[in-house]
């Protein structure tokens, strides 16, 4: 045979091989390239839905209200479909972000054809993690429409019932937080009780109840707060609203769950309170009832209004702690059941055997730390009634959808679990969505923390002030405070909850442009296009440290334990001056309680005590 015979016979053979090979790795990558731009857009949607919500929930005075968190989460995953749906061409604060989410889903995909109704399809299931339960959007059967529909199921609890295996004299539920915030009902030694409070140190809990005078050493017993504000003259009109003033900083407390400012300049005589409206104007408070307990916190001396929430805070929760350490002490994960009273405790992702959940005497189960075995436990509960609600919940869904998929529970990274359990999230599932060769499944999990849903334990930053007079705020474990603390190169100027560090707006309309376009001489207000004016709160800079190194911040475990212990090695500061760094380079413990006279465990913990008990809290209405 000739050669190019040979050839010829090669080539036949060959180039279909080729071509075939060709294509499918052509069909491939673009496969690859297809399913990277989903799993980037499905998280760019998911992170527009959350911080729809976090804006919604920062600017709506009602929203912590249970209604209106259902209209902000609605509204909120309403864009993510829009969003995700446009790219792809193809109930007051939870139902707008249900909205964002619909319409960020909607715009950020790329493939033809798909409306925000059709993507609803292959979105089985939409987790909304709240501070005390959650929201699962899906596909289910409203009891009332006695039929199934698209939207948001019921809002369920943190919840685990606790049965003791010997006696039939406790039979109770514990419906757990993202923090240390619990809620007591059923029957506890016989008594039917329902209690509601914050769990602290039972060692703390006792000082405190033999001598009340004990939470100083805990937290500041009163606390000036101060934060700027925009605001327009409260008898500006049409004529006179260009008269309007940038009015600056002014003291407030939190009452009934709502900041009140104290107006300036004000005498023993007179003075005004005022409460800040969603026209950002001043509106002063005309009940004398209303005005006389606020009087309480004003001190005529000082002409200054003074929080007390963190003391009130330590008072309430010695009184629970007690309680709950004398009626649960002996309560182990080996009680908890199902809500038919099955035995759960081998379905909990960490197995505590016998450690007593809510006996927090001692260092080991203090329930500020993340370690503690209550802390444990609120996370197995928590992660428990998700996943099971979420499995039932897409079983549901395959048996009524026109998918023709067959849509399960993924699992789920310890990651993804750690920040479920302890943030404010969105948790979104995207499931056989067809895209080239293959069917697209992926799930994405998104926190923020920068609403008034929770605090979380970072969520706190501390104010300091150095040598030359400038303030700015830090992490509170930052490497850098504690050195300057420690060496009286700074001092503290208070802590406040890190979302009065986050950039505020208010929408501009009419004649309120040009008033507030007068304001421009002021740094810290700025005029968007003329339609909307930014400020901050807390109007100071972050420490660049913070900033760069974050990963050399000291936990916040280590500020509530009062020590830290150094681990860096560094003996220069920021300007190469050679001092030795806070522990003199012999890694031995050092004391944050008294960093050259000042208490840093304090400051953080009286933000934190009073950030959380200033929270709106659902079951309130139970008494201790």
């Amino acid at each position: 045979m000739k050669l190019q015979h040979i050839a010829i016979i090669f080539i036949i053979i060959i180039l279909p091989i080729s071509l075939v090979l060709s294509n499918y790795v052509s069909s491939h990558l673009e496969t690859i390239k297809t399913q990277t731009i989903y799993d980037a857009n499905l998280v760019n949607a998911a992170h527009d839905s959350i911080r729809a919500f976090q804006i919604n929930t920062q600017n709506n005075e009602f929203s912590d209200i249970a209604n209106s968190k259902i209209r902000d989460i609605e509204a909120s995953i309403n864009v993510f479909y829009s969003s995700l749906a446009t790219n792809t061409k193809t109930k007051v604060e939870l139902l707008e972000s249900i909205n964002v989410f619909y319409s960020s889903l909607a715009t950020n995909l790329e493939v033809k054809g798909y409306t925000k109704e059709e993507l609803k399809e292959y979105t089985p299931a939409i987790v909304f993690t709240l501070y005390d339960g959650y929201h699962i959007y899906t596909n289910y059967y409203d009891t009332e429409l006695q039929a199934f529909k698209y939207g948001l199921k019921p809002f369920t609890s943190y919840s685990c019932r606790y049965i003791d295996i010997n006696s039939r004299h406790n039979d109770f539920v514990v419906n757990y937080t993202l923090d240390n915030t619990i809620t007591i009902i059923g029957t506890v030694e016989g008594n039917y009780v329902t209690k509601t409070g914050h769990l602290i140190s039972y060692d703390e809990a006792e000082q405190i109840a033999q001598d009340p005078a004990r939470i100083a050493d805990y937290v500041n017993l009163s606390e000036v707060l101060e934060e700027n504000l925009v605001t327009l003259d409260d008898d500006a009109s049409a004529e006179t609203i260009n008269q309007a003033k940038y009015q600056g900083r002014y003291q407030y407390v939190v009452y009934n769950n709502q900041k009140i400012y104290l107006e300036k300049n004000p005498t023993n005589e007179s003075r005004k309170y005022f409460k800040y409206s969603s026209q950002y104007r001043k509106d002063y408070i005309s009940s004398s009832e209303t005005v006389n307990a606020l009087n309480i916190y004003y001190d005529a001396t000082t002409k200054q209004l003074s929080s007390e929430s963190a003391k009130k805070f330590y008072q309430e929760a010695a009184e629970f702690t007690i309680w709950v350490n004398e009626n649960l002490k002996n309560v182990t994960q080996q009680w908890a059941c199902d809500a038919e009273g099955y035995k759960i405790p081998e379905r909990f992702a960490t197995q505590l055997d016998n450690a007593r959940i809510f006996d927090t005497r001692g260092t080991q189960n203090n329930p500020l730390l993340s370690s503690s075995p209550f802390n444990e436990q609120r996370r197995n509960v928590i992660r428990y009634s998700i996943e099971t609600n979420l499995i039932q919940a897409m079983k549901t869904y395959t048996d009524h959808s026109s998918a023709g998929y067959e849509f399960s529970m993924p699992e789920l990274t310890e990651g993804d679990w750690d920040n479920i359990e302890n943030n404010i999230c969105e948790l979104v599932f995207l499931q056989g969505f067809p895209i080239g060769g293959k069917i697209y499944n992926n799930y994405c999990v998104v926190s923020n923390n920068a609403n008034k849903e929770t605090v979380s334990n970072d969520a706190i930053y501390i104010l300091s002030k150095d040598d030359e007079g400038k303030i700015e705020y830090h992490k509170p474990g930052c490497k850098a405070l504690i050195t300057a603390l420690n060496y009286g190169r700074m001092t503290l100027e208070g802590a406040y909850s890190t979302i009065d560090f986050k950039r505020k707006s208010i929408s501009l309309t009419g004649e309120d442009v040009n008033a507030l376009a007068q304001i421009l001489e002021s740094n810290e207000v700025n005029i968007n296009e003329g339609k909307y004016a930014y400020f901050y709160p807390q109007p100071y800079e972050a420490c660049y440290d913070c900033i760069v190194a974050a990963s050399d911040a000291y936990s916040t475990d280590d500020i509530i334990a009062g020590k830290v212990i150094d681990k860096f090695g560094r003996d220069h500061d920021e300007y190469g001056e050679s001092y030795g760094n806070i522990t003199d380079l012999n890694g031995d413990e050092v004391n944050i309680t008294n960093l050259n006279g000042v208490n840093l465990q304090k400051y953080y913990l009286t933000a934190l005590a009073r950030a959380r008990y200033d929270l709106y809290l659902v079951n309130a209405y139970f008494g201790y």
